[in-house]
C-alpha cells in the first residue's frame, strides 16, 4: 500500500486540470518549506511534500529533492551544490540537476522540461559533466533566424510551451524549431544543443 501524502496545508490544489504535481523531498522540514514557499506563487503546480522515508509510492509527475535521489519511479529533479553531487545525482538516476541558489523561474521552466522527458543540466555544471567538446566542425546548414531566437529561450531554461506562448506560435511548431536545432548541431537534446551552441558563440549562458 502506497504511503499517504500529506500537502501542506497552506498550499491549496492548483484549480489548473493540467497542473504539474511536484512533491517536495527533503529531511529537513525548514527546507521543504522554503521550496514550498518559492514555488507556491505559479498556478500550474499542485505541492505536496515528504521525507524521504516516504518517497516510495508519491503520485506525482516530478520530484524536487534538496540532495537526495529518491528512490521512486517519477523522474526527479534535485538541486546541488556542485558539479560532483550533479554527476551523482545523474548516475542515480536524476533527470535534472540545478544549482541551489537556482531562482524559482528557473526551478519552475525545469520541472517542467523533466516532466516532458527532457533533461537538464544547470549551465554551471556543464562543463564540468561534458569535458569532452566535439571538434569544432562547420554545421552543415546555418542556424535559422528563428532557430537562433528558439535556443535562446532553451539556453534560459523555458519548455516548448513557454516558448510557443512567447513567440505566439503552436507547441508543434516549436517541436519542429527545437529539432532542427538538435540536427544542426549534431545534438541528441536540448542540454547537448545549448553546450554545443555555448561552445560555438551561439548563444551564451
Amino acid at each position: 500500500m502506497h504511503p499517504r501524502l500529506a500537502l501542506a496545508s497552506r498550499y491549496a490544489a492548483s484549480q489548473n486540470p493540467d497542473a504539474l504535481r511536484v512533491v517536495v523531498v527533503s529531511d529537513a522540514p525548514l527546507v521543504r518549506a522554503g521550496l514550498l514557499a518559492l514555488l507556491g506563487g505559479f498556478g500550474d503546480l499542485d505541492l505536496g511534500e515528504a521525507d524521504s522515508s516516504r518517497s516510495q509510492g508519491i503520485d506525482a509527475d516530478v520530484l524536487l529533492s534538496h540532495d537526495i535521489q529518491p528512490d521512486e519511479i517519477a523522474p526527479s529533479l534535485v538541486l546541488v551544490t556542485d558539479a560532483a553531487a550533479a554527476a551523482d545525482a545523474l548516475f542515480g538516476g536524476a533527470r535534472g540537476v540545478l544549482a541551489r541558489d537556482a531562482s524559482p523561474r528557473r526551478i519552475h521552466a525545469a520541472l517542467h522540461a523533466v516532466a516532458e522527458s527532457e533533461v537538464v543540466v544547470d549551465d554551471g555544471f556543464a562543463n564540468a559533466l561534458l569535458p569532452h567538446p566535439r571538434s569544432n566542425v562547420a554545421m552543415i546548414e546555418p542556424l535559422t533566424p528563428r532557430e537562433r531566437q528558439v535556443l535562446q529561450f532553451l539556453a534560459a531554461g523555458l519548455t516548448n510551451k513557454e516558448i510557443a506562448r512567447s513567440l505566439g506560435v503552436t507547441d508543434h511548431t516549436i517541436k519542429f524549431h527545437v529539432n532542427g536545432i538538435l540536427g544542426k548541431l549534431g545534438a541528441s537534446n536540448r542540454t547537448e544543443a545549448v553546450v554545443e551552441a555555448a561552445r560555438r558563440g551561439i548563444v551564451s549562458v
